[in-house]
């Protein structure tokens, strides 16, 4: 009877095969463990190999390295897992653009508040002397239609020239309706941060009842660089200095997203654990790791996510534009990396 040798060389083909085959696997799983994979081969760090499993420690990393070679201070991780200076943080800094957004206090008199929940949210108890505009009163086919939004303006007796501030839930009706009103050409615009919740902690006793406002006569004037169109599209790619956020998660740009000169910033990136959308300090840290520039333009796809880091880039003083809908994605424009059933 023929017997298998002793050694890889004496081996009979079948364990031999076995063997290599194990070997090779053990050499597999070590590079995908190996430190290197996250930079060089040597496993120093790579800064032009992004992680895009882990972007936001990549770009901490990234602004590590940056700062090493040109022999600047070392950085340490911030509350957004990205880094600051070693530096004591300075003291918080006022947003960019401050006027729109507001602090929940006792008394908001100086507003004329609008409430964006639905019409039974609004009758179990909302903020006194606050109007009931339901956001998606504003909606055709789950897009802006101007005409049904200044219909719900009217009924709620709101004039263009009226200072608006604006509450809701946690869902994406309160940055919807300022983009929205934004496009219109409402000139006074602000969000309550923390919506209702933040009324009641900040003392306000909530009222059951409503008023009747007498109608008024709305009149929109439609700020045209607010809202990108698939007609204006192709024009607006075409010009220098705009830059394209996508505003979903990960998943889904990774399976298609508007040209490849996307940058990736998932909108709930804006918000801290508790829901407040982070500090001026933290949100320039997030927008200047991705190169954004305020003398650009910034292109915000996604919705409805992309409502919420449009408020995010206006209130850091950005000029952002949004594309609603996701009609891009059958344009010439999408790319993917997921091929579609049937294709």
């Amino acid at each position: 009877m023929d017997r298998c040798g002793s050694g890889l060389l004496g081996l009979c083909p079948s364990a031999a095969a076995i063997c290599i085959l194990s070997l090779f696997m053990a050499i597999a799983l070590h590079c995908l463990t190996d430190p290197a994979s996250a930079g060089t081969e040597t496993g120093e760090f790579c800064p032009t190999c992004p992680d895009w499993s882990n972007l936001e420690g990549w770009l901490a990393k990234k602004e590590a390295y940056e700062r090493a070679q040109q022999n600047g201070p070392p950085a340490k991780a911030n509350s957004t897992g990205t880094s600051v200076s070693i530096a004591d943080k300075e003291p918080e800094i006022a947003y960019p653009v401050p006027s729109i957004i507001t602090h929940a206090a006792p008394s908001m008199a100086r507003w004329i508040i609008v409430d964006v929940r639905s019409p039974e949210d609004y009758r179990k108890g909302h903020i006194p002397g606050a109007r009931s505009v339901f956001w998606k009163d504003f909606l055709d086919s789950d897009r802006l239609d101007p005409a049904r939004a200044e219909i719900s303006l009217e009924q709620a007796g709101i004039n263009s020239s009226d200072p608006l501030l604006i509450y809701g839930g946690s869902e994406e009706g309160p940055t919807f309706v300022f983009w929205a009103l934004s496009y219109l050409g409402q000139k006074k615009l602000s969000l309550l941060e923390g919506g209702m919740e933040a009324a009641l902690a900040a003392g306000v006793q909530p009222e059951a009842s409503s008023q009747l406002q007498k109608e008024s006569n709305y009149t929109a004037s439609p700020v045209p660089w607010i809202l990108v169109t698939e007609s204006s599209l192709e024009s607006l790619l075409n010009r220098s200095h705009v830059q394209i956020l996508d505003a979903r998660d990960f998943i889904e740009f990774g399976k298609c997203r508007l040209t490849n000169a996307s940058i990736p910033f998932e909108a709930k990136k804006l918000y801290d654990n508790n829901n407040m959308i982070r500090d001026s300090a933290d949100l320039e840290d997030l927008f200047g790791r991705r190169g954004l520039d305020k003398n650009s333009t910034q292109l915000v796809y996604g919705t409805p996510e992309a409502y919420s880091l449009f408020y995010g880039l206006r209130l850091m003083g950005y000029n952002a534009t949004l594309l609603e809908g996701d009609l891009w994605s059958q344009t010439k424009w999408a790319v993917r990396n997921v091929k579609q059933a049937g294709s």
